[in-house]
């Protein structure tokens, strides 16, 4: 099984994704408490500037503070430990940059048949990469999912080790 799964195909940019390393990435969230895509683009980026300007105010009143200098308390540092994370993976296929011809995205996985789907579905994916706090080694090293399928608690589609982009 391999730890890393690579971007391969109709990209500008052929990379590697270590889902190891997205503990510490500020866009994992937790799937226990996932709800679906309810929001829109616009009201996401407005969350976002109301998040960034109080902030802001916040440290004008009271001086800012490096984040590696943030105290958490003892309870977010032990739910980091125990929960069931995942990532959007939009973010790193717009990093990645698909060609303008590629249409269609193949799940390569190990021991399996390869599954295909649009990009367009590529791009609603969530994959979780942390199951109980600790990185997903049986199946991993990821588990896919569409928002659809991830509250509907179907099974995810695993074993993944690339992800090929096809015009």
């Amino acid at each position: 099984m391999s730890d890393v799964i690579v971007f391969k195909g109709a990209v500008s940019y052929p990379i590697t994704l270590d889902p190891t390393v997205w503990v510490f990435d500020d866009r994992k969230f937790d799937l226990r408490e996932y709800v679906g895509e309810q929001e829109g683009a616009d009201h996401r980026q407005a969350k976002y500037l109301q998040g960034t300007g109080s902030q802001w105010d916040k440290e004008l009143a009271e001086g800012a503070q490096p984040p590696s200098e943030r105290k958490k308390t003892l309870a977010e540092e032990r739910k980091v430990l125990e929960g069931d994370y995942g990532i959007l993976l939009a973010p790193f296929i717009n990093n990645a940059e698909p060609s303008a011809e590629a249409t269609r995205v193949r799940l390569h996985r190990e021991g399996l048949e390869p599954y295909e789907l649009t990009l367009a579905d590529a791009k609603r994916a969530i994959l979780q990469f942390a199951k109980d706090g600790k990185p997903i080694r049986e199946n991993g090293p990821v588990y896919f999912y569409l928002p659809e399928t991830l509250l509907a608690k179907e099974a995810p589609i695993d074993r993944i080790y690339a992800m090929e982009f096809i015009v």
